[in-house]
């Protein structure tokens, strides 16, 4: 990417998560890049381009922040791992992450990093033995989500004791 695209997309990013992509306008992203409007047009044809763009970088990191689960074997070392992810979101992450659930239900967003993160948290479950493995992971994956939620919203200052408190909920 040139030095006015990575612009581009650093703006539009920044202006999805704080003002909502549907209330963003390619006028704004120009003005917030300094750049003209029609070059957002030439790199990405259109707002839907821009959007799509910043989707496939985002599942690229994705990729990224679930890989070293793929490695672990251990259940218990594979579900605590999992519930830190909403704990260790970086700064840079934020905005994606927002723009992400912000759009999730709205297009139908759900990437192959969900199905990864469930299968692993599907088999630590049955590898513990647990009857109905298949709703604990559930129940698993829907605080994991509440969590990622909350961190995303609240920016919360005691964060590392609620990761404590969901490690002791499920004995990890």
């Amino acid at each position: 990417m040139t030095e006015k695209q990575q612009e581009i997309f650093k703006s539009a990013l920044k202006l999805f998560a704080k003002q909502g992509y549907q209330a963003t306008s390619t006028r704004t992203i120009s003005q917030e890049a300094g750049v003209s409007e029609g070059l957002i047009f030439r790199h990405f044809k259109n707002k839907e381009g821009l959007l799509k763009s910043i989707l496939q970088e985002g599942q690229k990191k994705l990729k990224k922040m679930i890989q070293p689960i793929d490695n672990l074997t251990h259940p218990k070392v594979i579900l605590k791992h999992v519930i830190s992810l909403p704990f260790n979101i970086t700064k840079d992450q934020k905005d994606f992450w927002r723009v992400f659930y912000s759009l999730r239900r709205q297009m139908n967003l759900d990437f192959i990093f969900f199905d990864q993160l469930i299968k692993k948290v599907k088999s630590a479950f049955k590898a513990m033995d647990f009857s109905d493995y298949i709703s604990e992971s559930e129940a698993f994956m829907m605080i994991w989500d509440g969590a990622m939620v909350y961190v995303l919203l609240n920016n919360p200052k005691n964060s590392y004791i609620i990761y404590e408190n969901l490690l002791q909920k499920f004995d990890l």
